[in-house]
């Protein structure tokens, strides 16, 4: 670690108050960084500040994170470093710049799409024991005066704190993550949730669940988001021999490939181990049950090959498990454009399953209302006994774009805000929505703040009360959102 100038005791205890040396180790994602920054800015006294995260080759920057003009900005970068980052990752050296247009080779100090110019500015690299990991950099002194031997010394000590805080960061997120998905496997494996068939239709797709049940043929369901594929999955799952075997999901939507690669092909897709065990690909923990790969379209086409190889693997050796999978987006046409892979559209769509969308079976929506609200109900323990005439009106009325998925937010939304015994259709949408609906419209300004209100409350529920938390979600600085909450009378 580079310490040289001489630091000030008072600058220490300042730096010793700074957000990562109070809230650091209990932040994590962009949160962390957005500290990290604001820390350095605050060490060093600069206007600017900015993190590149690099890959193993310390040439590119996977992510970049800076703050100007007092805003925080995060985006996947995949781009080539400039050229004072490289120079500092290279040599693994400090670097402090109070003249950069004298040195050509650092002219184009700042990432493409900041719109910040550094005049002067100071970088460090991160570093985790012997392995960089990124960038850290200071710009533009607030005083418009030159960056000191001092505030190199200073950044380095947030750089030295910041690194670890990350790795142990970035390693609880992916225990996390491995926690959530080993919750997920048991809740599925043992839920018994009622399925709601009163429909003509969706009685008979209940009946061809017991007769497909019996059968290994692969099955694709195939319906909009939120039309209740999983549930039919496990439908086959609980009426199939294999019922008292695992049924294992696996969300195909995972935001990192790598982490979608880990839930189909275990550690051996990038040699990492999981504390707790879920490091097994899903085939090995599907043995003897149903393996259902939930929208199975949006696997990339890079991880396509290898699961059509594992599929014909499994074919062979006389694998031991039943194959379902879902897609609510057209397979067919993305087979056609070559965005999948025909040889696996196949393999998974032996016996396709269409589930229509609510829409469409509105026999269904009382049904699934009443199930829904006697769960909630429940949960947030509120005697609620149904709907009141104008709700059920109201529920048979709605256009349901999302299917059950929003039924049931709706009817959550409902018996927060109403009062029991009955949900009322006041309270069963929010306001925007109803007075759209009803032709009520008190304009623009009053329809964006109840979605405001509502939606700032939710994330708020989410981070547990954390301002910081919750700027962060909502892309916005912590001090507009207490603003926001002041003008919208939103108590914390």
């Amino acid at each position: 670690m580079y310490i040289l100038g001489h630091i000030l005791p008072e600058k220490i205890a300042a730096l010793i108050n700074t957000p990562l040396f109070t809230d650091g180790a209990s932040a994590s994602g962009d949160v962390l960084l957005e500290i990290i920054l604001r820390s350095s800015m605050q060490a060093v006294g600069s206007t600017a500040a900015s993190l590149f995260l690099t890959d193993e080759t310390l040439q590119k920057a996977q992510t970049v994170a800076y703050i100007c003009d007092d805003t925080f900005y995060c985006f996947d970068a995949k781009k080539e470093l400039p050229a004072a980052a490289a120079w500092v990752l290279r040599q693994n050296e400090p670097l402090r710049m109070n003249t950069p247009d004298a040195e050509s080779r650092f002219t184009s100090n700042g990432m493409d799409g900041t719109p910040y110019a550094a005049s002067g500015f100071i970088a460090v690299p991160l570093c985790i024991e012997d392995t960089r990991i990124g960038v850290l950099e200071a710009v533009n002194k607030r005083d418009g005066g030159n960056f000191l031997e001092s505030d190199l010394s200073l950044l380095s000590l947030v750089a030295g704190y910041a690194a670890p805080v990350y790795r142990t960061s970035c390693a609880y997120r992916f225990y996390a993550d491995a926690v959530k998905h080993r919750e997920q496997i048991t809740e599925y494996a043992t839920e018994k949730k009622p399925f709601i068939a009163s429909s003509p239709v969706m009685r008979e797709k209940f009946e061809l669940c017991k007769q497909l049940a019996s059968s290994d043929i692969p099955i694709l369901i195939i319906g909009e988001n939120g039309v209740g594929k999983a549930s039919v999955a496990k439908q086959l799952h609980i009426h199939s021999c294999r019922a008292d075997h695992p049924f294992i999901r696996v969300n195909c939507t995972e935001p990192s490939d790598q982490l979608l690669a880990h839930r189909l092909f275990g550690a051996a897709a990038d040699d990492t181990a999981v504390i707790d065990g879920s490091d097994e690909s899903c085939f090995k923990q599907a043995e003897g049950g149903t393996l259902f790969l939930d929208e199975a379209a949006v696997i990339p086409l890079s991880l396509q090959k290898r699961l059509l190889d594992k599929i014909l693997q499994l074919e062979q050796s006389g694998g031991n498990i039943r194959l379902i999978a879902s897609t609510s987006r057209d397979i067919e046409r993305l087979t056609r454009e070559g965005d999948f892979l025909s040889e696996l559209y196949g393999k998974l769509n032996v016996l396709p399953l269409y589930i229509p969308p609510l829409r469409q079976r509105k026999e269904d929506i009382g049904a699934l209302a009443q199930f829904f609200l006697h769960q909630a109900a429940q949960e947030m323990r509120k005697p609620f006994t149904g709907f009141s005439a104008d709700a059920q009106e109201a529920l048979q009325q709605a256009e349901w774009k999302e299917n059950i998925r929003e039924l049931k937010n709706s009817v959550e939304y409902g018996c927060l805000n109403g009062c029991p015994p009955l949900v009322t259709a006041e309270y069963l949408f929010p306001r925007s929505a109803t007075a759209v609906s009803t032709g009520e419209i008190d304009g623009l300004k009053s329809a964006t703040d109840v979605f405001k209100r509502t939606y700032i409350k939710t994330v708020l529920e989410k981070t547990g009360g954390n301002q910081t938390a919750a700027a962060s979600i909502l892309k916005i600085q912590r001090t507009y959102l207490s603003r926001l909450m002041k003008e919208l009378n939103i108590k914390n």
